[in-house]
């Protein structure tokens, strides 16, 4: 009797929390979102404490917005730029003016691979 109580918890347990996950691996590589200015917001999302995509190029004055995914709160860093504590479904946007080469990383899980946004 015992057995069969916790077989049944165990798979309703199982079934229940089978259904709070999200799907979270279905969204553009890379997303341009754009209004009538000349300007454009090209997004990053944080995924699997990964960058995707790793690496854009922009022009000067567009926006570049990274959006977390990942259940872990995490902070972007820059070398003139960064984010406040992301969590899950946070965003932190960045207008780059400057031409050149900007590395970016994870500075709450630091094994993670490095984005780079170039500016032309």
């Amino acid at each position: 009797m015992k057995i069969k109580l916790l077989t049944f918890l165990l798979v309703a347990a199982f079934l229940i929390f089978a259904g709070c996950t999200e799907n979270i691996t279905d969204f553009d590589e890379f997303a341009i979102d754009s209004d009538d200015s000349e300007s454009e917001v090209v997004v990053i999302y944080l995924d699997n404490f990964s960058f995707h995509p790793d690496f854009v190029t922009v022009s000067e004055g567009d926006t570049v917005k990274w959006i977390n995914n990942d259940t872990a709160a995490s902070v972007i860093r820059g070398s003139s730029f960064q984010s406040p504590t992301l969590r899950k479904g946070d965003s932190y946007s960045y207008t780059f003016q400057n031409p050149g080469t900007y590395n970016y990383f994870l500075i709450s899980h630091p094994w993670t691979r490095s984005g780079i946004v170039v500016v032309e």
